[in-house]
């Protein structure tokens, strides 16, 4: 018997995002994948997410720059300034960087600390 939630699921009438809304991928969204089966083997679909692109740092409105000291790291600076450590990719995005580990170094490094993209602040 086909279960009629699994068929609203399937056919995207129901949108469905196991994801909390802060997570960098919450707004991708899901596709599947069903590759080919051997004869008289059901295929299986694979669920994934897709792929999210990385907007451009000038989408960002800057709410004010830091400069990192020794001891910083990514997910001290998003909980310092957006209060929730897993925030730290907003960080990343915003300032152009493609290796996130070293984000907060060397000691001295200016980081901007932003407003989430294409959200205008009061000067734009």
């Amino acid at each position: 018997m086909v279960d009629p939630l699994q068929q609203l699921l399937s056919a995207g009438v129901v949108p469905q995002n196991p994801l909390p809304p802060t997570s960098r991928y919450a707004g991708v969204g899901t596709a599947q994948h069903v590759a080919d089966a051997e004869p008289g083997v059901e295929p299986v679909p694979v669920a994934f997410l897709r792929r999210r692109l990385v907007p451009k740092p000038e989408r960002f409105s800057t709410l004010y720059e830091v400069r990192c000291v020794e001891g910083d790291r990514r997910d001290l600076l998003a909980a310092r300034h957006y209060g929730d450590p897993e925030l730290w990719w907003r960080l990343a995005d915003a300032n152009g960087v493609i290796d996130p580990a070293g984000m907060a170094g060397p000691p001295g490094r200016v980081v901007r600390v932003t407003l989430p993209v294409d959200m205008r602040g009061a000067d734009g």
